[in-house]
């Protein structure tokens, strides 16, 4: 931390709505209202679009350059606004979005339903997000990039010589520099809480995205950029993931910073920087240069079944695909190597529908997640804790009533069930403690 002071860092209520009541019907009218984006002139999807407009571009000898963002949008964004924004686009566009059946009066209450369900949980109590777009909103995104559509039509409406947006980054070229300035004023007027700020090049480049560009005597450049408040962090050479995932992330990081430059000295530069970045990661010189090589996918992936597995070293992953390969299941089954759980999947708990556990005394739940006796379809490691014995089994239904079934053989001493016949045989008929962890 650079700075102790609480105001140096921003601070924003998010609400992850993921495998909330309404994460799936917020998908399916994403798809919907996600169609308007097209219509919308200044909408930038990624880095390429932008690029691409850079490209045909026509820019004057002494023409300014700014960048303007947009202060806390999701939050000053109010729902009624952001509903009245899609219902005016939905009205202009209606021939050109498909709807899937649905009227326009049933996808508006369905989006309003679906922004009022924002009550979560901290430390017990529960609190409603009473005024603006909740960002872990499936439909935030899509919503503010409409309410934002409204607020620039006076300023496109100036036809400057390039006003483009990403989200609440907005990149504007103008002739002159009182232009540049007006069009700031009309940003800022027309909502009482949508502020934008500016920023103007430092040494001639203008950050935008993960680019910096410089326009000057009627051309431009583009390098690569990462923040300066940026950590750089990317997958650790010593972090436990398959060699196939560190690759992909090198490579992914090496191109991109050659494809956005538009010369040789911008792509040197960008190389450098990419360079240092994988030696702050623990990649040595050699797996730089083999961050080229990428194998194709597998052909006809989509045919086949996934197993997936919790990763443990390419080593472990390797004889198991031997062992596909000699059960001839090597054209049927693709193996899933599958992330372990890190600090995000712990601490994210503090939704009012996330799981919780249903069994008394659980011995599941203790040695995993919480919720996790509530799964079905999973395989299970049961685990004596007086001698390491070890039983693995699998079910289909609620992973808490097949432990109860093995608790109850093993309080009756029943010789045909594990833990009844491991009681019997390996304690002589006293009694142990379990515990149970998903494998799959």
């Amino acid at each position: 931390m650079q700075s102790p002071l609480p105001q140096a860092y921003k601070i924003r209520p998010i609400i992850s709505c993921v495998n909330g009541p309404t994460d799936r019907i917020s998908w399916f009218l994403n798809k919907i209202i996600g169609q308007l984006l097209v219509h919308i002139p200044s909408h930038l999807s990624n880095t390429g679009q932008f690029l691409d407009r850079l490209r045909a571009c026509r820019f004057q000898r002494d023409c300014v350059v700014e960048s303007f963002d947009v202060s806390a949008l999701y939050t000053n964004v109010s729902n009624n606004d952001a509903l009245q924004a899609v219902s005016e686009m939905l009205d202009q566009h209606e021939r050109n979005v498909v709807t899937f059946g649905l009227s326009k009066a049933q996808i508006m209450a369905l989006i309003k339903e679906c922004l009022n369900c924002n009550i979560f949980r901290w430390s017990g109590r529960y609190f409603s997000q009473i005024r603006g777009l909740a960002m872990g909103q499936r439909l935030a995104p899509v919503l503010a990039v409409c309410f934002m559509s409204r607020i620039e039509q006076p300023v496109l409406a100036r036809l400057p010589i390039m006003y483009c947006r990403y989200i609440d980054d907005c990149f504007v070229i103008t002739s002159t520099q009182s232009e540049m300035d007006e069009l700031f004023n009309i940003l800022n007027s027309q909502s009482q809480y949508i502020k934008l700020t500016r920023e103007v090049p430092h040494e001639g480049w203008l950050p935008f995205l993960n680019t910096q560009v410089r326009v000057a005597s009627g051309t431009y450049s583009v390098k690569w950029y990462r923040k300066g408040s940026s950590k750089n962090i990317i997958i650790h050479a010593m972090s436990a993931h398959p060699r196939a995932v560190k690759r992909a992330v090198l490579r992914n990081m090496y191109r991109t910073a050659v494809e956005v430059c538009t010369g040789n000295e911008e792509r040197e530069e960008s190389r450098r920087l990419a360079h240092q970045i994988a030696n702050l990661n623990g990649y040595t010189t050699r797996q730089h240069g083999s961050q080229g090589r990428s194998r194709p996918f597998p052909y006809g992936i989509e045919d086949k079944i996934y197993l997936q597995l919790p990763f443990i070293s390419d080593r472990f992953s390797a004889v198991i695909q031997q062992c596909l390969e000699r059960a001839d299941l090597a054209n049927d089954v693709f193996l899933v190597n599958m992330p372990r759980e890190n600090i995000k999947h712990q601490l994210v708990r503090n939704r009012l529908y996330d799981r919780i556990c249903i069994m008394d005394n659980c011995v599941i739940c203790p040695y995993g997640k919480v919720g996790d006796c509530a799964q079905r379809a999973v395989v299970y490691q049961l685990q004596c804790l007086t001698c390491d014995a070890c039983y693995i089994g699998e079910t289909g239904r609620q992973l808490c009533v097949r432990v109860k079934e093995h608790l109850a053989s093993k309080r009756r001493n029943c010789s045909i069930a594990p833990l009844g016949k491991h009681r019997r045989e390996g304690h002589a008929g006293c009694g142990f403690d379990v515990e149970c962890t998903i494998l799959a």
